[in-house]
């Protein structure tokens, strides 16, 4: 059984508090603090969450977080990168506990769950409407009196229209009705060019006739640049980043760590230490990500040469 886990039930019990207690004060889902009392710290969605989760779990039941649960936290979930109880100066906000993201926007999606049926009705009565629609043309004279004009129309436009010369093409270079062909003469095609653009004319070599129709220009391949942002770090730093383009990584940045990231359209990044994070993209710095040690999820989109948030 996790000593942790054990701690904070046996304390909260002896305090006489229920979970209910715990989660109208923390705001911590109950599921959460019943994962943590079990010390199943894996199951939570991150790392981020289980750190914030049992800090502020611990600050609600009055425990010496620095010198009694940090150190069995670091020994029961441990986490390469992790933030050290040194660096801990400021108190984490309730909401940065549960992020903004759609990993634990539970509620926002069951709100949205909610909605799916009535937005089902009216897919319902619009393919209705589209078919009760298409049914009364089919059974009308719509159609036919259409086709009726179309084949009228038709056939004043044939009643003016001249026959043109008959043309040929490459493979075929002869013709019996005064053609395309028959007045530039019948060797002006690749049949007969040498690699100089030359044609073979008896002894003499004569330049190749470039038909005016074909020297069409051919546009250049246009090759799409990726989207590039720097990241610098000016103190130690948990982080983590994934692209549209497939890449993802995980990191334990120090002072002075430098990142170079390439993406097409939107980028997602998780910062561990908000306040030692700085981005830089089309020339423009983008920083003020929060407080010391305080955890950020954020989806980035570019847009007109911008950085903007994307849900």
């Amino acid at each position: 059984m996790s000593e942790l886990g054990n701690l904070l039930k046996t304390t909260r019990e002896a305090q006489k508090k229920t979970i209910k207690d715990v989660v109208d004060d923390t705001r911590i889902r109950e599921q959460f603090i019943i994962i943590i009392e079990d010390g199943r710290f894996k199951d939570l969605p991150s790392y981020l969450h289980a750190y914030g989760f049992v800090k502020k779990y611990a600050e609600f039941l009055g425990l010496d977080y620095d010198n009694v649960v940090w150190p069995l936290f670091s020994t029961e979930c441990p986490k390469d990168g992790a933030i050290s109880k040194s660096t801990i100066q400021e108190e984490i906000k309730p909401e940065d506990y549960t992020p903004q993201t759609t990993e634990t926007s539970f509620l926002e999606n069951e709100q949205k769950s909610s909605k799916k049926p009535m937005f089902i009705f009216f897919i319902i009565i619009i393919l209705a409407a589209v078919g009760y629609a298409g049914y009364y043309l089919y059974t009308s004279n719509y159609f036919e009196s259409s086709n009726n004009q179309a084949a009228q129309n038709t056939a004043q436009q044939q009643a003016v229209v001249e026959n043109e010369p008959a043309i040929t093409f490459a493979e075929d270079n002869t013709s019996d009705n005064g053609s395309y062909f028959n007045y530039y003469g019948a060797n002006i095609y690749a049949d007969n060019a040498t690699d100089d653009n030359t044609i073979v004319s008896g002894n003499a070599m004569e330049p190749a006739y470039v038909d005016p129709l074909f020297a069409q220009n051919i546009p250049t391949p246009v090759i799409i640049e990726p989207e590039k942002i720097i990241v610098t770090f000016s103190e130690n730093c948990w982080f983590k980043y994934r692209t549209d383009r497939g890449e993802e990584n995980t990191i334990d940045a120090t002072k002075g760590t430098v990142l170079n990231i390439e993406f097409d359209k939107t980028f997602r990044v998780e910062i561990g230490n908000a306040v030692a994070v700085n981005i830089e993209y089309d020339g423009q710095q983008y920083n003020n990500f929060g407080r010391r040690n305080q955890v950020r999820i954020l989806n980035y989109e570019a847009v007109d040469g911008k950085l903007e948030l994307a849900r």
